[in-house]
């Protein structure tokens, strides 16, 4: 696998053993979805002595997307040049994917593609909070599940609240410009290292695995990653 360097890790010493897990994802990518879930499962299943810290890097699939966002049959039509008939085999495969892993996506026909940017924010600062990990789940969940507005400042407020952070940390994130620009030149690193799609995780600032694993597969590569 390939060696990358990355910045923004959460670093865990168990056992005299550092364990570095970062997903580099977007909140709108449904294989973000189904990747994180899997990952959970894997984790879940290393021994009880081992403990893991996950830590989220930000990768925008759609930085361009305007403020009204895009259908979901045009935006495939569009960006991947689906036709109508390979988009549904398409979102067929992937909620079915998301079903093995526990995941139940509200129809994908139903989805309007929003840009992502203010999510990214929120998730930028509810790192130094210990949030990051539960805003994420439940952006994954108004989004793919309830079908919600992931470009609305309200929606996001709420949602943020509801994990935990207040409404001055909110109002910081969503609006402070040194904030926005450190994470714009974060996302811009990630892609000067190579990455150019999600999801992405990086283990122990070394191993890169590209895509949405099964369970057993990120058991597996998680395991080797350690014994090396």
């Amino acid at each position: 696998m390939k060696q990358v360097a990355t910045k923004n890790i959460l670093v865990i010493v168990v056992s005299n053993v550092v364990i570095k897990l970062e997903i580099v994802s977007d909140v709108s990518c449904p294989w973000c979805a189904i990747g994180y879930h899997a990952l959970s499962q894997a984790i879940a299943s290393l021994p009880s002595s081992m403990r893991v810290e996950l830590s989220w890097l930000p990768f925008e699939i759609n930085p361009h997307m305007s403020k009204e966002g895009q259908g979901i049959e045009e935006y495939l039509r569009q960006k991947y040049g689906m036709d109508r008939e390979q988009q549904l085999q398409n979102i067929m495969h992937i909620e079915q994917r998301g079903l093995a892993v526990g995941f139940e996506f509200k129809p994908l026909v139903e989805r309007h593609v929003y840009n992502s940017f203010d999510c990214h924010r929120l998730l930028h600062l509810a790192q130094s909070l210990g949030l990051q990990t539960p805003l994420k789940s439940a952006l994954f969940d108004a989004y793919f599940k309830r079908g919600d507005d992931i470009s609305d400042r309200k929606i996001l407020s709420q949602i943020a609240l509801d994990v935990g952070l207040d409404s001055e940390q909110i109002k910081y994130a969503l609006e402070n410009e040194q904030l926005r620009l450190q994470l714009s030149r974060l996302m811009e690193d990630i892609k000067q290292a190579g990455i150019n799609s999600v999801p992405a995780l990086i283990i122990n600032q070394k191993y890169l695995v590209n895509g949405a694993r099964t369970p057993q597969e990120y058991t597996e590569i998680i395991t080797q990653a350690l014994n090396d």
